[in-house]
């Protein structure tokens, strides 16, 4: 298990401004002077999810780094730690009940997959630790994490755009530009995030008038994808939908051109990364997708984030060091307010649920705030492939 630690000791504020997010310094509130916030982060660094994992630990540490040298939260010091779960659901599970009954983290973030969240997300709620989904886009993450218990969970929250919302939006995006009128659905069976997402598409399709030809299932552990390929292109549909995660969607991508299919390739989260654009090469120029983040979107926070990681990193972010970064700068202005005692772990990990159902900052996703079911509430882009390795805009949809 991988184990990556961010610890920063604090610095005058005027070494670096908080990149036009809400400030975590200073202000008036509780003094925290020469105290230490423990938090620690469950992320895919490798396997299936380490086109993913990466980005979001990076965006993490940005923010840590700048608050620890404005200043910190009223003066404590933010102490991330980054453990990889090798995107093994048990191995995540494990990892959680590690960082919340031995190393006493105040907060969880992550896992990176939906399939490892439903084993971490019911233990932090059953263990009252709050736990923020930095990418985690499935179905019953929030407020429902012991689906199919009825009981609201309370300390598990999301700053990730869930499918139920982004997919529907990519469909009726497209559906009003090209009018569509057939599909295939390749849909990854032995995850969570894929087959949440194919339920999905099959859920949806049919209200903007696509016929679905076939739900072709294969399993991610396969090499060879391209008899699943061969049977979605001989129906000759009008779009291909790709509900998988990791590489798989690039392979699919590749294989279909190969076969001389030139047709619209529609996905999920799992394109939103340069990693898989760059996978998908020319393959993949024009394959859309519903975005929580775009590099070039107005909001003012944004500028000054993007910025500020390519100084760190030398690239560009993408959307998961957008919603890693964000996550930082959420649980640190929720406990700047949450008046932290640093000597009852319980109360100030409850202190700090409570605070957070209250944020309110400016971010590079936009205005954040949680909804009253701890979900986001933001602006969807509508992004595709450019063939290069990253992504064009074709549609900004408000916050509704």
């Amino acid at each position: 298990m991988k184990r990556d630690r961010v610890i920063l000791g604090l610095l005058a504020a005027i070494v670096l401004a908080a990149c036009g997010t809400t400030s975590t310094s200073g202000g008036g509130g509780p003094s925290y002077a020469g105290k230490t916030i423990k938090l620690g982060a469950i992320l895919s660094i490798t396997g299936a999810g380490g086109v993913y994992g990466p980005q979001s630990r990076d965006g993490m540490k940005l923010a840590v780094d700048q608050i620890n040298k404005a200043g910190g939260v009223n003066g404590a010091t933010i102490d991330l730690t980054v453990n990889d779960d090798a995107s093994l659901k048990a191995q995540s599970a494990q990892l959680a009940q590690t960082m919340i009954q031995q190393d006493l983290d105040l907060a969880l973030l992550g896992p990176t997959l939906s399939n490892s969240a439903v084993g971490v997300h019911p233990l932090a709620e059953s263990l009252k630790t709050p736990i923020l989904a930095v990418s985690t886009t499935g179905i019953h993450i929030v407020p429902d994490c012991n689906f199919p218990a009825a009981a609201a969970c309370k300390y598990v929250f999301r700053d990730s755009l869930g499918e139920q919302t982004a997919i529907p939006d990519n469909i009726k995006s497209y559906a009003a530009d090209k009018h569509p009128s057939t599909g295939v659905l390749l849909v990854a069976q032995d995850d969570k995030f894929s087959s949440d997402g194919g339920k999905i598409v099959q859920d949806t399709v049919g209200q903007y008038g696509i016929n679905l030809l076939a739900v072709i299932k294969f399993s991610k552990a396969e090499s060879d994808l391209s008899p699943y390929v061969t049977q979605a292109v001989q129906k000759k549909p009008d779009v291909i939908f790709i509900t998988s995660l990791g590489g798989i969607p690039a392979k699919i991508m590749s294989e279909a051109r190969k076969l001389g299919w030139t047709g619209q390739f529609l996905g999920g989260n799992g394109f939103n990364t340069a990693t898989v654009s760059k996978q998908a090469g020319a393959d993949g120029m024009g394959a859309r997708s519903a975005s929580a983040w775009y590099i070039g979107n107005t909001f003012a926070s944004n500028a000054d984030f993007v910025n500020a990681y390519k100084a760190a990193y030398g690239k560009d972010p993408d959307q998961f060091s957008a919603q890693g970064y964000t996550a930082i700068k959420i649980i640190a202005d929720s406990a700047k307010r949450a008046n932290l005692t640093f000597s009852d772990l319980a109360g100030d990990r409850d202190k700090l649920r409570a605070a957070m159902e209250t944020v309110k900052i400016d971010s590079p996703l936009g205005p954040f705030q949680f909804t009253a079911d701890h979900d986001v509430k933001q602006t969807v882009w509508i992004i595709q492939m450019d063939g290069q390795g990253g992504f064009t805009l074709l549609h900004e949809i408000p916050a509704s």
